[in-house]
């Protein structure tokens, strides 16, 4: 993903509503600031839709597994392999309790994935972590702990 030239587009189209004030160069700066003061949170909201559409491709694969990580400070799908299946939820005695607070949101996206696969949340999510805890070090991070689910 070129998060640069999304950016470099939305900063465009607001430079072509700015001309419209008739070239007031008090209006150009204050533009000028609030798309300063936007930048990080747009890059932040570019990241975040790519998560979210790697979840809802993952929620569709059975045998692949996309995440999202940095390159050079972009944004990448990264598609992988996926364990043939998660033995851990299955041959370990299932007592102990994990509570996460989530938005809303993301827990609307783990309820549909675990739908899609057939399986409950409980063990969509069980079987989700049991994969990111298995995974090998070195694997490039994801921004704020993003999970494959």
């Amino acid at each position: 993903m070129h998060l640069d030239g999304l950016l470099a587009e939305l900063e465009g189209s607001v430079r072509s509503q700015i001309a419209l004030a008739g070239g007031d160069p008090v209006v150009e700066a204050a533009a000028n600031a609030v798309m300063n003061a936007l930048r990080p949170a747009l890059q932040q909201a570019a990241f975040s839709l790519a998560e979210q559409a790697a979840l809802e491709v993952n929620a569709q694969l059975s045998d692949q597994r996309v995440d999202v990580v940095l390159a050079e400070g972009e944004p990448v799908l990264k598609v992988s392999e996926t364990e043939a299946s998660s033995t851990a939820s299955t041959d370990q005695n299932l007592s102990a309790r994990i509570t996460v607070r989530i938005p809303e949101s993301i827990k609307a996206l783990v309820e549909d994935a675990a739908d899609g696969t057939g399986a409950s949340v409980n063990q969509f999510v069980v079987d989700a972590l049991s994969r990111k805890v298995s995974q090998k070090q070195g694997r490039r991070r994801t921004q704020r702990g993003t999970m494959d689910l």
